[in-house]
């Protein structure tokens, strides 16, 4: 009965508290501050921490000190991810600390063509060395693994490459790093929720996570 919003999450983040029922059961984030501690791989996707929270590069930055790697997805190179400069530190202040190991500019709401393409590539991988992808997790916590890589058969690359707009030594690294790593952390914002296919772009990336046990 009222035109009032409850709080701000029923805007920017209905798509995320969708996408992650419906997957995993429940529509919190299930990381802590203190796991960005013990991540080998922190993906930021569809977000600008350095310019719309800067909180956000303290814990990326001592991720990186911890010997963690950066991916960032964004059409945008933004400034704050590639370097960042703490101004609570002498030294940050002078020199700054480059966050982004890789950047994956990607053109606008296609992330689901880019995920699909990486997905694509590590199972191709998976495949051939059965241990790419966590198959003790995907066969006791998951459903639907055949299905998903039924589906993903259906693409090419060259029509995901294309749609992504990404250059294929980008998303080569990508894969190489993702492949061997499975402490991995996936962090959005609006730059995924506010599309009308919002719940799609942030299923993609529960299924990167499932796949690999993160």
């Amino acid at each position: 009965g009222t035109n009032n919003m409850p709080d701000c999450s029923n805007m920017c983040h209905e798509s995320s508290g969708v996408a992650l029922s419906q997957t995993l059961g429940i529509g919190k984030g299930s990381v802590k501050l203190e796991d960005f501690d013990k991540a080998e791989v922190v993906m930021v996707i569809g977000q600008n921490p350095g310019t719309n929270h800067p909180r956000m590069l303290s814990a990326l930055e001592k991720c990186k000190r911890n010997g963690g790697k950066i991916i960032s997805i964004n059409p945008l190179a933004e400034a704050g991810l590639i370097r960042f400069k703490d101004p609570q530190s002498p030294v940050g202040i002078i020199k700054g600390t480059s966050l982004t190991d890789i950047h994956l500019q990607v053109k606008i709401n296609q992330d689901v063509a880019l995920l699909k393409l990486i997905l694509k590539k590590l199972a191709k991988l998976d495949s051939e060395t059965n241990s790419v992808f966590d198959h003790d997790f995907i066969s006791k916590y998951t459903h639907g693994y055949d299905q998903f890589i039924k589906e993903i058969a259906a693409y090419t690359e060259e029509e995901l490459l294309n749609t992504c707009g990404v250059p294929e030594e980008e998303i080569l690294k990508t894969v190489t790093l993702l492949a061997q790593k499975s402490k991995i952390i996936i962090c959005w914002a609006m730059g995924l929720t506010q599309h009308k296919n919002g719940v799609d772009n942030i299923k993609e990336c529960v299924n990167l996570l499932l796949l690999k046990g993160s």
